[in-house]
């Protein structure tokens, strides 16, 4: 190994070592096909509704790649199966599930759902009136409790993938210079910096 990758991925240990420490590999895992992706943690139908509700959390733009570009259902799946322990996957399967029940799926299945269906569901959880998330806090109501989690670790997933961290977000993989009070444009065109 060359120095520089040695110092480099001493540099990663450090830096990531708040992040579980498969996550990493797991992320670079990431890269199948999404025809062949086969769940390990969510079943089929639950694999195929995280996929609807993470692509209309975080779509594709003329700018920016989405969260289906970036492999973030593969990501999750694999990341619920591979990390969490016994007791986090009953719970997590367990928000999935409300979901799941929240949605209504037909009998003939969720490949039959309309994205009006997925999108209302989000506006009613992820878009509360200030009556409504007081609601949902009070109840400690699970589906409200499960989209804000898949929210924010679709959030986490899309930000530290190799995509995004290199060709969206402000990237130097060897920084040297420090420039203190400057603003944010002058530094990074107003981005920022990728982990």
């Amino acid at each position: 190994m060359k120095r520089r990758e040695a110092l480099k991925n001493i540099g990663l240990t450090i830096g990531y070592s708040a992040i579980a420490p498969s996550a990493l590999s797991i992320l670079q895992s990431c890269t199948t096909e999404k025809e062949k992706w086969v769940p390990l943690f969510f079943t089929q139908e639950e694999g195929l509704v995280m996929t609807k509700l993470v692509d209309l959390i975080l779509p594709k733009t003329e700018a920016t790649p989405g969260a289906l570009d970036v492999n973030v259902p593969e990501f999750l799946d694999l990341y619920a199966s591979k990390a969490y322990d016994t007791e986090a996957k009953e719970k997590y399967s367990k928000g999935i599930k409300s979901i799941i029940e929240a949605l209504a799926i037909p009998e003939s299945g969720a490949q039959y759902l309309k994205t009006e269906d997925y999108t209302n569901l989000l506006d009613k959880y992820l878009r509360p009136t200030n009556e409504e998330e007081i609601l949902y806090k009070q109840e400690k109501n699970l589906v409200y409790e499960s989209l804000l989690n898949l929210r924010d670790q679709a959030v986490w997933a899309y930000k530290t993938s190799k995509t995004i961290g290199e060709e969206v977000l402000a990237y130097d993989p060897i920084p040297t210079v420090q420039k203190g009070c400057i603003p944010i444009e002058e530094a990074t065109g107003g981005k920022a910096w990728s982990l």
